[in-house]
């Protein structure tokens, strides 16, 4: 994938089911991309920190791959009003927090209002690219290597997709956009993308590398990305959706302890869901 660094999908244990199932799969076996998504999730976790790689161009290009394996974080599993998780679960979850935070103040104040909510008041009228950039950098503060430059790329990605820019890439196309998205999907519409990129993005690192050299075609490779990134939206929605039956988005303060707590405790919820289909 163009400038990423080629880890070799992980070998043994788990993962032999799982790369099994992506050649079966590539060669037109019965193998669902939900036991592969949730094979790679059980196999590697959700996040693990040391072995998140970056990745840079279109997904199911030949060429580099990118993947690592390690256990699933340790970080404890939190419900509002409990303890905050730790390791890098714990910030997927931060990240998702601090993206409906700044969504709240953009639905509320527009994109001025959502950088003042960030601190990037100086950001004001610069390009929609930098702005979104700016706002993953400092969404992803504090976590370092890999696994940082994973949740930049999930959250411009994220914000990106739900601005759906098209034409000139202006300040004031991207504060527009996103209203007018907020306003139809919510902030949880928001977060849904994140976790949604997040995962797919995890998923396809570890993947990545052996999908490169069983696949035979480019097609074979983009129909297997295209067909996880659809279980993962999938699965994302339908988490998403059940807190909304909950009513935990109701009145929510994503600026205080409750946002944070509930990012936390999707995230969770998220992994727990998706190493069951595994």
């Amino acid at each position: 994938m163009g400038t990423s660094k080629s880890i070799p999908t992980p070998k043994g244990g788990a993962w032999t089911g799982v790369k099994t199932d992506v050649t079966s799969f590539l060669g037109g076996g019965d193998v669902s991309a939900d036991g592969i998504l949730g094979g790679a999730i059980a196999a590697g976790g959700i996040a693990s920190p040391p072995a998140f790689p970056s990745r840079s161009g279109a997904r199911g290009d030949r060429g580099e791959g990118g993947g690592g394996g390690g256990a699933a974080s340790t970080g404890g599993r939190t419900r509002r009003g409990g303890t905050v998780a730790s390791g890098g679960r714990a910030s997927v979850g931060r990240a998702a927090s601090g993206l409906g935070s700044f969504g709240a103040a953009v639905a509320d104040r527009g994109l001025d209002g959502g950088l003042q909510r960030l601190g990037l008041d100086e950001l004001r009228g610069h390009s929609a690219v930098e702005v979104v950039a700016r706002i993953a950098e400092h969404l992803a503060d504090g976590v370092d290597g890999m696994q940082g430059e994973g949740l930049q790329t999930a959250l411009r990605e994220a914000i990106l997709e739900s601005a759906a820019l098209a034409g000139d890439p202006a300040y004031e196309n991207l504060d527009s956009s996103l209203q007018e998205f907020l306003s139809r999907e919510g902030v949880e519409g928001l977060v849904e993308s994140f976790l949604t990129h997040y995962v797919f993005d995890r998923v396809w690192s570890l993947l990545e590398y052996h999908v490169d050299r069983r696949a035979e075609t480019n097609g074979e490779a983009e129909a297997l990305a295209t067909a996880v990134q659809d279980a993962c939206r999938s699965h994302v929605s339908a988490l998403i959706g059940e807190h909304q039956e909950r009513g935990n988005f109701e009145s929510l303060d994503w600026f205080g302890t409750d946002g944070e707590a509930l990012g936390q405790e999707i995230v969770s919820d998220l992994e727990t869901r998706l190493q069951a289909i595994g």
